[in-house]
């Protein structure tokens, strides 16, 4: 299931990842996953209700013993040895050929749609475990269309996102076929080839990955990446992928607040992204920010809260929605800033991840979209 990502490319961005804005930085300023980018790369709504229930850990484990009809202390049996429900989380296989075992269609239907979601939008680290919260959404089948599931996609990968720069953090989970698919919209550099297809497909099925080696050549390339990132200037970004006007049948996108997912909330700011957009990038305001949060840069705990008053945000949209021709201009060329933009980032961030003393510059490397597709096909036969 996992086999088109390149975890090396994934990981050299994740190291550029600023939890605090929800932006990568790079040696030329920020740039993030916006709501219009969901929606191009994986076309599924990022309006609606906001994906805002909770329940606690007893009621969530509760749901999943009168789901599958069981008790899920319980092994799951046949092939499977675990429980059923472990760690705060469901099998995922047993759920499946439980909802066909339970012989109630709609039953079936919302296992189906549980272990779907949960392998493709809300995955796990285990990568064989369900988040309970996503059952919480499926309930009732009549408002299964009313979710703003990319929005709640999205918060829920910035937050994995967050947790993946602690130290003591390992593995990478959420939608990670959406992050790779961004990489290769805004970074040509690290593109592959790509299929035409229909204007209204999911642009993330266009791309042709090629599986390539982990281990030590994984490793290598994780290093010819950071590199590679630290040299790319803003005139190697395409900022604008999907045309000029690519945001525009998406109001959505100039949303300024919070975005959520069950219990998870993240902020989210387009005017610290406004190439993005097609306008010149200026000097950002501050952000929304949570009113506490634990996070130490050396565990794996991320914790975050909030006040209760930024629920409302996501139904105020136009009170809380960005005005381009306001806050800024259209660009003159596609990567624009104001003249002090650089100077105010040099003195948040550091745009290189490799120390100058590292050694020389070594030679841009060969990248996959430089190699022939049918050479790479030719050794996974």
């Amino acid at each position: 299931m996992m086999q088109h990502l390149d975890m090396a490319l994934l990981s050299a961005f994740v190291e550029r990842w600023q939890p605090d804005t929800n932006t990568f930085h790079m040696p030329f300023g920020e740039i993030s996953i916006l709501l219009h980018d969901v929606h191009h790369i994986l076309r599924i709504p990022v309006d609606g209700q906001q994906m805002g229930d909770e329940a606690s850990q007893d009621i969530l484990k509760s749901d999943m013993g009168g789901l599958v009809r069981l008790s899920v202390d319980a092994q799951v049996g046949g092939k499977w040895k675990s429980k059923w429900y472990d760690n705060g989380a469901m099998h995922a296989e047993g759920l499946l050929v439980r909802g066909g075992e339970l012989k109630i269609k709609e039953m079936e239907v919302q296992c189906y749609l549980f272990v779907l979601l949960g392998s493709m939008l809300f995955v796990d680290k285990s990568r064989d475990r369900l988040r309970p919260a996503i059952n919480l959404f499926l309930k009732v089948h009549r408002r299964l269309a009313d979710y703003a599931w990319g929005a709640g996609a999205l918060a829920y990968l910035y937050r994995q996102l967050g947790v993946a720069t602690r130290a003591g953090s390992k593995g990478l989970c959420g939608c990670l076929t959406l992050l790779q698919a961004w990489i290769y919209e805004y970074f040509p550099l690290f593109r592959p080839s790509q299929l035409p297809q229909s204007p209204d497909a999911p642009r993330a099925s266009s791309w042709i990955s090629p599986r390539l080696p982990g281990g030590d050549e994984a490793k290598q390339r994780l290093v010819r990446y950071r590199q590679l990132l630290d040299e790319l200037s803003a005139d190697d970004v395409t900022w604008t992928p999907y045309g000029r006007d690519g945001h525009t049948d998406i109001p959505r996108s100039l949303y300024t607040g919070p975005i959520r997912f069950s219990d998870i909330a993240e902020g989210y700011d387009p005017s610290r992204c406004l190439r993005q957009f097609g306008y010149r990038q200026i000097i950002p305001a501050a952000m929304t920010v949570p009113h506490d949060q634990y996070s130490p840069a050396s565990g794996s705990s991320y914790i975050v809260f909030w006040d209760p008053w930024v629920n409302q945000l996501w139904d105020n949209v136009a009170a809380r929605r960005l005005e381009l021709d306001f806050a800024s201009r259209p660009c003159e060329h596609p990567s624009e800033i104001v003249e002090e933009y650089v100077d105010w980032f040099l003195t948040r961030s550091h745009p290189r991840i490799t120390h100058p003393t590292d050694g020389e510059p070594q030679p841009r490397p060969l990248l996959v979209h430089q190699v022939s597709y049918d050479f790479l096909l030719f050794f996974q036969i």
